[in-house]
């Protein structure tokens, strides 16, 4: 696939980490350790005075997890990805509802006054923000919905039974309080997702047209090239009989110079692609050839890359599936296939992978050009790019191609 394939493409761009879901995680984030904070200042008081009721050590324990958990999260969301940031608030949406939840068994010292309430049914914001951020809505409501009403039974359980209607009244409140937060959280990623999604439609608009354009200016060139220069050959070939065949034989070697050169521009047009082009066409790439494959995407590069590079690569990676998909196993619902794509300030690497039956890269003929050609001879003709082939019988296969500037 050349260049101008990937730019052609019309499957839906992958979603590049780095853009502004990304963003609103890592601001909602460092806003929540700060209200976390602001939280730890508010219940400082009911913490040590609540601290007879429970079994000792229980309050330093639940304290430091609620507390503490979101400062290291905000100290690592710089250098996280949407994802681990996900999967992060996903873990302290569980550790804070174990905390809630250990306050029952914790308890040993009751009752407490009815005007007392244990400090931690009242931050259940604390837990249904970071779920809106790491789960599906659905999921999210379902957790605010389930962290708001265990409130009542533990209050209940905590004042000894005294004023059942209070218990439940504070459960409702909790649920209108920490429904705004969870509806901030959703809309704010759910706009963030939309600006991802525009921004990739633009590039990809963006890239097509740019690619249209080279096209144009292609075929103009080989327009005049046909004109000046091939015409003219024929023309000179025809009447070589009644003129100097040295002549003729000099402007036929122009030409095949000139069509040789256009060629070798050809392959060069956009002159460099931007990252995030060639992880799209490389995704799209991998989706047309098969469905059965992965794509996982590590590290991020500023620098473009050459075109010529990256058609080679996306290239000998399609070849290498396709080579999976034919030979990798006669069962393609058993073989897991997987392309990872390292990113690297020095360059970039793509291993593509299978556990099929695998070959003896040995016993492949000569004759068989899919390995040769497509895929080792391809990339190894770029000055800085290299390409291997590893195989064994019954051990599957992995393929890796790249280029270091």
């Amino acid at each position: 696939m050349s260049i101008g394939a990937i730019v052609g493409s019309t499957a839906a761009p992958p979603r590049v980490e780095g853009g502004a879901e990304l963003g609103v995680v890592r601001t909602m984030t460092f806003v929540f350790a700060a209200a976390s904070m602001m939280f730890l200042g508010l219940s400082v008081g009911s913490f040590f005075d609540e601290a007879a009721y429970v079994l000792p050590h229980w309050e330093l324990v639940a304290g430091i997890a609620v507390f503490g958990t979101p400062l290291i999260i905000a100290a690592a969301s710089p250098w996280s990805s949407l994802r681990q940031l996900r999967i992060l608030h996903g873990a302290y949406a569980v550790i804070f509802a174990v905390a809630v939840l250990s306050w029952v068994p914790a308890f040993v010292n009751g009752p407490m006054p009815p005007e007392t309430a244990p400090w931690v049914v009242g931050l259940t914001a604390l837990g249904t923000t970071p779920a809106a951020i790491a789960w599906r809505p659905v999921v999210a409501w379902s957790y605010l919905l389930a962290a708001s009403f265990v409130i009542a039974p533990i209050r209940i359980v905590a004042d000894g039974g005294a004023d059942v209607s209070l218990a439940v009244q504070f459960a409702f409140f909790t649920i209108t309080v920490c429904a705004a937060f969870t509806a901030v959280a959703t809309v704010a990623m759910a706009a963030g997702r939309e600006v991802d999604a525009a921004a990739a439609a633009a590039r990809s608009s963006s890239m097509r047209a740019a690619a249209l354009t080279a096209r144009g200016e292609e075929q103009a060139h080989l327009d005049a090239l046909v004109h000046d220069e091939v015409i003219a050959t024929i023309f000179a070939a025809a009447g070589a009989g009644r003129s100097d065949s040295a002549s003729t034989r000099a402007q036929a070697a122009r030409t095949i110079a000139r069509l040789s050169e256009l060629s070798g521009a050809t392959t060069s047009v956009p002159e460099l692609v931007h990252v995030d082009y060639f992880v799209q066409g490389l995704a799209s790439s991998i989706t047309e050839t098969t469905d059965a494959a992965e794509l996982t995407v590590e590290g991020s590069r500023e620098a473009p890359l050459p075109s010529s590079i990256a058609s080679a690569l996306i290239e000998a990676t399609v070849e290498a599936l396709r080579n999976s998909v034919v030979h990798a196993g006669s069962d393609a619902a058993a073989v897991s296939r997987e392309v990872r794509l390292l990113l690297s300030r020095d360059g970039v690497e793509i291993t593509i992978s299978d556990d099929g039956q695998g070959f003896d890269p040995a016993s492949v003929p000569a004759n068989r050009l899919g390995i040769v050609v497509s895929i080792l001879g391809r990339v190894n003709a770029f000055p800085c790019a290299r390409a291997t082939v590893w195989s064994e019988p019954n051990r599957g296969t992995r393929v890796t191609v790249g280029w270091s500037e």
